[in-house]
């Protein structure tokens, strides 16, 4: 959830301290955040702020990778939103089965199912919506960021199940996926 956060200020070129809490110091640190959740943000002055789209817009604003346009700010929302479905979607395929029954629920999701039907839908978006790669307008936004480390996610094996070439049909994703990792950091 950090990850595009990270590129945002990287490609911001604001210089940042990266505070990884490892898993066995998450206990002690969860009562400190104000939501009991990662990620958060702490700025110069103390301020923090919490939640993965509220800080990518923050950051978003700051180093001109979130439009002013409302139209084009909203679209950006709805394409991160519509990632998250898709990922939360796809994690809760097979919850709580064997092994391999939870991979054959996420395969057949990921290949036919509801994940599948908006992937389509987020394809014929972004063609649409996006242009010169990019899923929405002609320059790169925090929601190409969120596309990137969101569906990469999907393709890298974390989700037991998802082959590689999970996203391979989706033709204006694809385009967008190379576009955006191949971004100067």
């Amino acid at each position: 959830r950090g990850e595009p956060i990270r590129l945002a200020l990287a490609l911001g070129g604001v210089s940042y301290t990266d505070d990884i809490v490892q898993f066995k110091d998450w206990p002690e640190r969860k009562p400190s955040t104000p939501w009991g959740s990662m990620p958060v943000l702490t700025l110069s002055d103390g301020t923090s702020i919490a939640q993965a789209r509220a800080i990518m817009r923050f950051v978003g604003k700051e180093t001109g990778l979130y439009p002013t346009d409302s139209l084009l700010a909203a679209r950006c929302d709805e394409v991160m939103d519509t990632l998250e479905d898709i990922l939360t979607g796809l994690m809760n395929q097979g919850s709580g089965l064997p092994q391999a029954e939870k991979e054959a629920k996420r395969l057949e999701a990921i290949q036919s199912g509801t994940p599948f039907k908006i992937l389509t839908k987020l394809d014929q978006y972004v063609a649409e919506h996006g242009s010169s790669g990019f899923a929405v307008g002609d320059s790169l936004t925090i929601a190409d960021l969120m596309m990137l480390c969101s569906l990469c996610t999907v393709t890298s094996g974390m989700l037991d199940g998802i082959l590689p070439t999970a996203l391979d049909g989706f033709a204006n994703i694809q385009k967008c996926l190379k576009v955006v990792a191949n971004q100067p950091t």
